[in-house]
């Protein structure tokens, strides 16, 4: 147990760490908020606002502080989360080790996608992946999980549930299902390396679907070209419907394996001064894929499947299907911290392949067809069939023209 200090004395502690702190070392980032904030006056007002509700709750606050750390993490959320930009955010040392091995790695778990039928009430399987702890556990897509470990999942409870089935710890989960009117339980292993694209050929047109960013996405997504190419495909159709993890610079890798080799970049970031920030000049020069395509898109497509959805559009001619993007076209980059933590800040603008005029932060990327789901915008998409997907019927219908 932590040794007890008085709640004012951490209080300072924490804010002259804080003031004295914030990038990648805790000595660097004053400046940083010095710069964020150039009024003098207005530092002071803050500085002076701390000051006074430490000396309100030194001389009146009822209890003692037995854990200084979280009273540090907590100030530090606060922090960031008055930035006021919701694409920058405060990590504790756990949640960023799990955000760089999943930026770096892709998804690990027992090899299920899933999602919670509300029209239903129940928690479906939508994806088993081939090869998977899952699949040797005999799960297959359409199951019920009613339970996981010993908890009974609820639709108040399925998202903190489904947790369970990711990570990369070599431990087994108790995963109860029904299917056909029948319950039945397995216990499948957690660590296995699901692909961040899935892929499938309706009729002639080869489906792809990016379910993230990451590292190993530019290397799975020309594989999945690749095999679709060579299975008939004649067309694409590339769904980052909801799509919104990942990076810029791993967009920009998975963008080069499709688009043709142009003079200019295909993106650029650039800094609040309008200066490239930290030489991210991304080009294009892998051979290109001279076929028809279409993006899926929807209000859930964010960030580094915005740069993807945009530079199809601008570059290879590709057809966006569905409605508007969620507009978040800016660059974050992780900032470290001496207490294990770290900050995701949103450091530069995204400029796609044509620049300042196809800018679409704050605004969004309109699609060429608007389509909107017969069963709404709130739809998982994972819920439905290809017949019921009219997005996706859409986009093969016009390839076929």
């Amino acid at each position: 147990m932590n040794k007890k200090i008085s709640l004012g004395l951490c209080i300072s502690l924490v804010v002259m760490s804080i003031a004295a702190t914030f990038s990648i070392t805790m000595v660097v980032s004053k400046n940083i908020y010095n710069k964020i904030i150039g009024n003098i006056s207005q530092r002071s007002q803050m500085y002076a606002s701390v000051d006074e509700i430490n000396q309100i709750i030194s001389n009146n606050f009822y209890g003692t502080v037995e854990d200084s750390n979280l009273l540090s993490a907590s100030l530090s959320e606060g922090y960031i989360n008055g930035l006021g930009d919701s694409a920058s955010r405060y990590m504790t040392s756990e949640e960023y080790s799990e955000y760089t091995v999943r930026l770096e790695g892709g998804v690990t778990g027992i090899g299920v996608e899933t999602a919670f039928d509300y029209q239903n009430n129940r928690f479906v399987v939508t994806h088993v992946y081939e090869g998977s702890p899952a699949e040797t556990a005999g799960l297959k897509t359409g199951d019920v999980i009613t339970a996981i470990g010993n908890a009974t999942v609820s639709r108040n409870n399925y998202a903190a549930l489904s947790q369970n089935l990711y990570g990369d710890i070599l431990s087994s989960v108790a995963v109860e299902f029904e299917r056909d009117g029948e319950t039945k339980t397995v216990e499948p292993m957690l660590g296995f390396a699901m692909p961040s694209v899935i892929g499938r050929l309706e009729g002639n047109v080869g489906y792809i679907r990016i379910n993230g960013f990451y590292k190993n996405t530019a290397s799975e997504f020309k594989d999945e070209i690749d095999k679709l190419t060579n299975d008939g495909a004649e067309s694409f159709v590339f769904d980052v419907r909801s799509t919104s993890e990942g990076s810029i610079d791993y967009a920009a890798k998975t963008i080069d394996v499709i688009v043709p080799a142009i003079s200019g970049n295909i993106a650029v970031a650039k800094d609040k001064n309008g200066e490239v920030y930290r030489d991210k000049i991304y080009t294009a020069e892998s051979n290109s894929v001279n076929k028809p395509m279409a993006v899926l898109v929807n209000g859930g497509t964010s960030g580094a499947a915005e740069l993807f959805a945009c530079d199809l559009r601008d570059i290879s001619q590709a057809i966006i299907v569905g409605t508007k993007t969620a507009g978040v076209g800016t660059m974050q980059e992780l900032f470290t911290l001496e207490s294990g933590g770290a900050i995701l800040l949103t450091v530069a603008l995204v400029e796609p392949k044509n620049g300042a005029d196809a800018v679409y932060d704050g605004k969004g990327i309109e699609p060429s067809v608007t389509v909107t789901l017969v069963s709404g915008e709130d739809t998982n998409v994972a819920l439905l069939t290809p017949e019921q997907d009219n997005q996706l019927t859409t986009a093969i219908n016009m390839l076929a023209q």
